[in-house]
């Protein structure tokens, strides 16, 4: 019995452990088409920000906390818009070590001229920028967030 006690161990501290942070995926202006076009079923939180941009890495716990508070409720995805060839030294790094666990797209496409009207018309091309969808409703918020008011803008829509 001693013998299998650390594996047991092992095997409990294992099972306790946090999920993997998410990795990066490389999408361009066709899946920004797809994802800004459509009405989902499901409420989307969709987040455009960079490691760079400071309100940005400031509101990202708010997006985490959404993700956690609402599960299956709602899909939260953050679209990064830092440079690819950053995507394994930088983006990937940082999801790592700030533990994100909501779905991590990077844009790789160098024309925010022709995506950025395909979000929504009043965007100024400043980040951070968040999009909720759901069924008819399209809101556009070009500000930071915090959990409390993304908490109200999903609540919203679930009434």
């Amino acid at each position: 019995m001693k013998n299998y006690l650390p594996l047991i161990l092992l095997l409990i501290v294992a099972s306790c452990s946090k999920p993997e942070p998410q990795k990066a995926d490389v999408i361009g202006i066709e899946d920004i088409a797809y994802l800004t076009g459509d009405y989902p079923e499901k409420i989307q939180v969709i987040n455009f920000w960079a490691t760079w941009c400071k309100p940005c890495v400031d509101e990202l716990p708010a997006f985490e906390k959404l993700k956690s508070t609402y599960g299956d409720k709602i899909e939260v995805i953050l679209i990064s818009l830092d440079d690819v060839e950053n995507l394994e030294s930088k983006v990937n790094p940082f999801l790592e070590k700030h533990n994100i666990q909501s779905q991590v797209k990077l844009l790789d496409y160098p024309y925010a001229a022709e995506y950025i009207p395909m979000v929504d018309p009043h965007w100024d091309g400043a980040i951070p920028v968040t999009l909720i969808k759901y069924k008819k409703e399209h809101k556009f918020f070009n500000q930071s967030f915090e959990f409390k008011e993304l908490d109200f803008e999903v609540s919203t829509l679930l009434e």
